[in-house]
């Protein structure tokens, strides 16, 4: 599945002559994601990549360098008619800061759907996952997202799965679909590429403090083991 990140934007604070505030469009298959929406996003767009449907928005904290340029893109999108609804995402305070924001500029007449995050939570997509994840800022509550495409068999190594005993034919079906053959798992045979691996998040940890506030620990990042009868497609 093809995978691409444009940088809209990568200046802090103030934009410079050749620098927008901050913004990446993310293009994975056919969903367009946008992590971060500073003043000037959408021009930034339209003279370079182009000025997308979007499928999704993800805020990363509040400051007005890294969300001032959504009111006006929403609206962009309301001029254009547009029907298909919009999720934006964010921390704790996205609701309260959406509402202001259309209150100024005006409401859209397509769905907005306002989702907020903490760290932990785990959003499924067709073939990927996004995990939001806690990120050192001036404010407590700032996030950063992890990608991460679910995990796929690479392409089956036939020279490994014979030298094991396992006959060609159908048995190397029932390996490729996980099952094991003559006593042989996926994983016993030396993989033919060990640097490949996937990534999913554990479960997050969560204490309470005498003030029942909620204090959640970042989640860890653990790989597995790969499939070693199969080899990553170059």
């Amino acid at each position: 599945m093809d995978l691409s990140v444009f940088f809209a934007g990568t200046a802090g604070s103030i934009p410079t002559a050749r620098r927008g505030l901050p913004a990446l469009l993310v293009r994975r298959g056919g969903d367009r994601i946008l992590f971060d929406c500073g003043e000037g996003t959408q021009r930034q767009l339209v003279q370079s990549v182009g000025l997308t449907e979007l499928t999704e928005v993800f805020l990363t904290h509040y400051h007005a360098d890294h969300w001032l340029g959504l009111p006006g893109l929403l609206k962009t999108f309301d001029l254009r008619a547009r029907e298909r609804p919009l999720a934006i995402h964010g921390p704790p305070g996205l609701r309260e800061l959406l509402t202001l924001a259309l209150r100024a500029a005006g409401r859209v007449r397509y769905q907005l759907d306002l989702i907020e995050l903490a760290p932990g939570d785990l959003l499924e997509r067709d073939g990927y996952k996004i995990a939001p994840v806690p990120v050192a800022h001036r404010v407590s509550n700032a996030l950063g997202y992890v990608i991460y495409e679910d995990e796929r068999p690479g392409e089956f190594d036939p020279d490994t799965a014979t030298a094991l005993g396992v006959v060609p034919g159908p048995e190397f079906g029932q390996l490729q679909r996980g099952e094991t053959v003559r006593g042989v798992r996926p994983e016993q045979a030396p993989s033919t590429n060990q640097n490949r691996h996937s990534w999913r998040p554990l479960d997050r940890r969560v204490r309470r403090d005498r003030n029942r506030q909620t204090h959640i620990r970042s989640p860890k990042l653990c790989r597995t083991q790969p499939r070693r009868l199969f080899r990553s497609r170059q």
